[in-house]
């Protein structure tokens, strides 16, 4: 890891501007409830969308654990994928997920099983757009319930490990290759992305928030194509500051330009501390230069793994700030205005 001899502006940043909504967490069954909403008041995040809620005891729990702050603690649910090659598994998922509903979950979470983890029975790959789940995702439509789905993952897992692999680089890979699918029997990235695409299409009347930009931050043209073409696509921005603000440019229109679409999650969890967080804030609002961008995972050295370069803040006006921030999850989520009395 060389050592910058840049002299560049160094904003001191704790809270974010206007309390953050942050729509994807990773809180478990919120075991450290209290603990978390500390730490959500140190840093200015207003609201925390949990989405390992799972459903039946698993939901019940968490609920339970969120219930002493459940204008601040929220969870989404999860589809219980058990028997998926059974006759009637659709029936029983979409059933399973109204009593989630029911007990108060506030969306869905769909996890990128699909594509590359969930099999039929003759071992091909399930993919998002599989007629099975049609009832999910029209009782997520009759509930008012959003789907934040992710799917597929950065072009750098299908490509090989080498130097001119950009997760090689940074140290990814060099001692172990798990979670890298070149040359496996997996569906390629395309193949699961078009796969998404379709089901955006084929369900026009529910309301999709795609994960970590979609799965496709490092060409926002196309994500700027899916959210012209489809008014029920929405993004979330999480663990993808590494992609969008190595091209502070392109992300700063991107951002201005659909603002009314774009929520601002974290992928985090109630481990993370300082710098993970202020770096968000850094990015969105500040014209900060040439700073790490907040690692899900790094290496020995500090590197971070899913890239090892520096990032440059976007520094938004304040009325997309609000937006990315807190309003468009406002408009989205049901039953999280209780924060915000004023919007």
């Amino acid at each position: 890891m060389p050592t910058p001899i840049l002299i560049a502006k160094r904003t001191a940043i704790q809270k974010a501007k206007y309390p953050a909504i942050d729509v994807h967490f990773h809180a478990g069954d919120w075991f450290s409830a209290e603990a978390m909403v500390e730490k959500m008041d140190a840093y200015g995040i207003g609201i925390i969308v949990n989405l390992d809620g799972g459903f039946g005891e698993n939901l019940d729990v968490a609920q339970a654990n969120a219930a002493p702050f459940r204008d601040r603690l929220v969870n989404f649910a999860r589809v219980d994928w058990e028997g998926i090659n059974e006759e009637g598994w659709s029936e029983r998922a979409a059933h399973t997920l109204k009593e989630s509903f029911e007990a108060g979950a506030n969306g869905l979470k769909i996890l990128k099983k699909l594509g590359i983890e969930l099999q039929n029975e003759d071992g091909s790959y399930i993919l998002p757009d599989d007629p099975r789940l049609k009832l999910i995702w029209a009782a997520c439509a009759k509930a008012g319930r959003p789907v934040l789905i992710h799917s597929s993952d950065p072009p750098a897992r299908w490509r090989p490990v080498g130097p001119d692999n950009e997760r090689y680089e940074a140290g990814m890979w060099r001692t172990n290759s798990e979670g890298n699918y070149y040359d496996t029997d997996l569906p390629h990235f395309t193949e699961i992305l078009d796969a998404q695409e379709r089901l955006f299409a084929q369900n026009p009347e529910t309301t999709f928030i795609a994960a970590h930009v979609a799965s496709r931050g490092w060409n926002l043209e196309e994500v700027e194509r899916l959210l012209e073409a489809y008014p029920n696509f929405n993004v979330d921005m999480s663990a993808r500051l590494q992609e969008l603000g190595r091209q502070p440019y392109s992300a700063r229109r991107f951002f201005i330009r659909h603002a009314d679409r774009i929520l601002y999650g974290s992928d985090g969890n109630p481990g993370r501390e300082g710098d993970f967080h202020t770096t968000h804030w850094r990015f969105l609002e500040t014209d900060d230069e040439y700073f790490d961008h907040p690692a899900q995972m790094k290496n020995a050295l500090g590197a971070g793994l899913q890239g090892r370069w520096k990032i440059h803040g976007i520094f938004l006006p304040d009325d997309v700030l609000k937006k990315v921030y807190y309003q468009n999850a406002l408009k989205l989520i049901p039953g999280l205005r209780a924060l915000y009395p004023g919007e």
